[in-house]
This record gives structure tokens, C-alpha cells and sequence, in this order.
């Protein structure tokens, strides 16, 4: 095996390994070449890598040499972003796995729901149940740029031996139950997601992903709005989090929706539920009247002050002259009373990501007043970059000297592919498409 290949595969230099398989042969890539590649990009966690090979022709049904395939492999250890790939026919280009294999795949993972991971690790390594061991838990990313989360646990012995799991087994089940149309109910996906109770976990996510492939959005709605007061925070989160999903899409039973959610905005007294409830409740009103999220703009969690000064930005509308159309007139649109002045106090917040939040609402908005841009000018000196950040393209979208300066001046910062340079980028061609028509 090219160790140049293996070295950057362990590494998870997608970008360099794209580069390095453009010159690969094919045939060796679809043979034990590329299946020792697959095998140690799997035992890695990189879901990123494994997409890379299988994109390049490696084989995703080829036994390893331990006469494992990589699908049951993937099962068996819970790693549900690299089954995933495994399984997934897209691009069309990839080869193809089995039905009998991701079968195979789904017995393996519900085999697990009933088990302890750490009494079954134990049984593997051949250990007593009292016999002493380490237990460790990890939280390992799997994608470069998805929020989404593993755990890994890792049992040692008193000899030194191991052995591991990953804790996505619930996710794989649900994933794979969609792909043979096996029904599952609600009431089952959300005591998946609640079995380890993480939010950013796969198997919270894809309970989620899940109520969409058996329920349609109307009785995906009734059933989360009978759970948006429930006694159990875990549901609650649950609950809130799909209805902020749906509101998002479909916005199903609209009128509905914002009588189930208006109350819950004093009475939920859990961050995270109260940030899905502002979030959905922000996206049911259309841009209408957001004054019902203003009292949350002093609470204590900094994350919720962050979401209502982000949410008050469908309240004010974005700036007339952004995106393809950025030669129009202005759009009158009234802003509802008191949102302008909270964006203003939030914009002083003393948490960065607050201010940053606030500015953002101000900067893309259609308001240009001069309190607006010398609140806009006092920030350009901000210590939190996205605060700052957010101060020059709002004064550079003004047609503002400073804030053009500052925006190339902060733009310099960032690396090519950083974010927040695509951010600059953007609004650079905005400006320039804005002197063309002009002019």
C-alpha cells in the first residue's frame, strides 16, 4: 500500500487526499488496496475520508481480511456516519452494496439496542463482570463541517487489552428501517433519541430526520404540539426542536402553530426548548409581529439574548440592495415598535456572540438611520471579530468609506476557505454588481 495514501487517510486530509487519488490506479483502488485504505479510514472515524475513497472506486461490499465487510463492521461498532456513506448510492458513480448486507446491517444494530455497550465489551475481551477496568468516553466529530456528534467508549483491562464501541446503533436502526419502508412509531423514534438524551447526537438527529420518512408535517405537528408542556425536559427539547424543523419547511397548521407556541414563550424555562420555541415561533409569523420574543432579549443564557437579537432580523426585513436584485428601490416595510431599540441594547451586550447577532440583524437590514450607522461605526473596534465582522458589511453595504476599509482590513484575516471569508466574498460581489447596474 502507498504509505503516502495510508499516512494521509489516518491523518483525515480530505484535500490532500482528493489530490493523491486523482493518480491512483483504479484498479488497485477497487481492489485489497483500497479496501485496507477503506478499513483504516473506518477505524478512524472520518466519514469525510470514507466518502473521498468511495467517490475514487473503492468498493464498499469488499471483505476485509479478516473476512469482515465494512458495512456489518460499521453496524456492529455503531459508527452510523460512516455506514451512511457506506450505504448511500450517491453520486451515482459509486458501487453499489448488497440488500442481504445492509439487512445484515440492520439485525446487527438492533441486536445492540438491547444490550450495555460496557457489559458487551466485556464479554468480548473475555473479562469477569467484576474484574477491574478503565472506562473512558470520548466525543469524537465525524465530518469536518457538521455539528453533529459520536461517543466513543473504550474499556481497558488491568492487562492492557481493549476494546471499543461507538454509540450510534439507534441512528443506524432508523436509518436503515427507512430503507426497507419498515414503520416505526413517534413514540418509539423519540425514545431512541432520549436513550442518551444528546441533542447534537446521530441518534437524536436522525429520530428526528426519522419522524419525517412515516409521518407527513401536519401529523408530525400535532404530535409534538401535544408534547411542547411535557413534565420531561429531554421531550420537551425534543419536541420544540421538530417544531422549529417544520417551521423551517413546511410550516404546516400555521395558525395553530403560533397559539401552541406563544404561551410557551413565558413558560418554558429551559434554554435550549426556549431557544427552539423562539426559533419556530420567529419562522410561524412570517416577518410579522415579533414583539411576544422581546421580554427574552434579557435573559440570563446568553445563547437565548444571541437567538432573539437573531430572530428580530425577520422582523426588519434584509437590506433592500442585497443578492441578484440589489438595483431596486427600497421595500417599505414597517418595524414592529420596540424591535430596533432591543437590537440596539443587544448590540452593547457584554457577550460578544450576542453583539454579534444583534449587528448581523442591523447590518443586512433595510434601516439606515444615523443612530444605525454610528452604532455600526463604534463596533468597527469591537474584540469579537464576528461582532466586527458584521459592523463593516453593514456600514460597506452603506456605501460607508469606513466600513469598506474595514471590511478588506478583516478580510486579510481569514484563509481562503475559511467562512467567514466567503461571508467578505459575498458581499464584495454585491457592491461591485451594485456599481455595474448603477453605473
Amino acid at each position: 500500500m502507498d504509505a503516502q495514501l495510508l499516512t494521509t487517510v489516518r491523518a483525515g486530509d480530505t484535500e490532500s487526499l482528493d489530490r493523491l487519488l486523482r493518480t491512483a490506479s483504479a484498479d488497485a483502488l477497487a481492489g485489497d488496496k483500497g479496501s485496507a485504505l477503506l478499513r483504516a479510514a473506518a477505524f478512524a472515524g472520518n466519514a469525510d475520508v470514507v466518502a473521498s475513497l468511495l467517490d475514487a472506486g473503492v468498493d464498499p461490499a469488499r471483505p476485509w481480511d479478516d473476512g469482515v465487510d465494512p458495512v456489518s463492521w460499521a453496524a456492529d461498532f455503531g459508527a452510523y456516519e460512516v455506514l451512511w456513506e457506506l450505504v448511500h448510492n450517491v453520486p451515482y458513480w459509486r458501487k453499489q452494496v448488497p440488500q442481504h448486507l445492509k439487512r445484515g446491517a440492520l439485525d446487527i444494530g438492533r441486536l445492540w439496542l438491547s444490550l450495555d455497550p460496557e457489559v458487551e465489551l466485556r464479554r468480548r475481551l473475555g473479562a469477569h463482570p467484576d474484574e477491574p477496568a478503565a472506562v473512558e468516553r470520548v466525543r469524537i466529530l465525524t465530518r469536518e463541517q457538521e455539528p453533529e456528534h459520536a461517543t466513543r467508549i473504550r474499556l481497558t483491562l488491568a492487562d492492557g487489552r481493549q476494546a471499543e464501541t461507538q454509540l450510534d446503533h439507534r441512528a443506524i436502526v432508523t436509518y436503515l428501517e427507512h430503507q426497507f419502508d419498515i414503520p416505526v412509531t413517534p413514540d418509539e423514534l423519540l425514545a431512541r433519541a432520549l436513550f442518551h438524551a444528546d441533542p447534537q447526537s446521530c441518534d437524536w438527529v436522525q429520530a428526528e430526520v426519522g419522524m419525517a420518512y412515516h409521518l407527513t408535517a401536519e401529523d408530525q405537528f400535532r404530535w409534538a404540539a401535544d408534547l411542547v408542556a411535557h413534565p420531561s425536559v429531554d421531550t420537551r427539547r425534543f419536541a420544540t426542536q421538530l417544531l422549529h424543523s417544520l417551521s423551517c419547511q413546511e410550516q404546516p397548521l400555521k395558525a395553530q402553530a403560533l397559539e401552541v407556541l406563544r404561551p410557551r414563550l413565558r413558560a418554558e424555562d429551559d434554554p435550549i426548548a426556549l431557544e427552539n420555541v423562539i426559533g419556530a415561533f420567529a419562522e410561524y409569523t412570517d416577518r410579522g409581529d415579533l414583539t411576544d420574543i422581546l421580554h427574552q432579549a434579557g435573559h440570563p443564557d446568553p445563547d437565548i439574548r444571541g437567538c432573539v437579537a437573531a430572530m428580530l432580523g425577520n422582523a426588519i426585513g434584509e437590506h433592500p440592495r442585497l443578492g441578484p436584485h440589489a438595483n431596486l428601490p427600497p421595500h417599505p416595510f414597517d418595524t414592529p415598535p420596540g424591535v430596533v431599540a432591543t437590537l440596539i441594547r443587544l448590540a452593547a451586550d457584554h457577550d460578544g456572540g450576542v453583539r454579534a447577532g444583534a449587528l448581523l440583524s442591523l447590518s443586512e437590514s433595510g434601516l439606515d438611520t444615523p443612530a444605525v450607522r454610528d452604532l455600526l461605526t463604534a463596533h468597527l473596534t469591537d474584540d469579537h471579530l464576528r461582532a466586527r465582522l458584521h459592523a463593516a458589511v453593514g456600514l460597506a453595504l452603506r456605501e460607508d468609506p469606513h466600513g469598506l476599509d474595514a471590511l478588506h482590513e478583516i478580510g486579510a484575516e481569514f484563509s481562503p476557505m475559511d467562512g467567514l471569508r466567503w461571508k467578505v466574498h459575498g458581499v464584495e460581489k454585491v457592491l461591485e454588481y451594485r456599481a455595474a447596474t448603477d453605473g
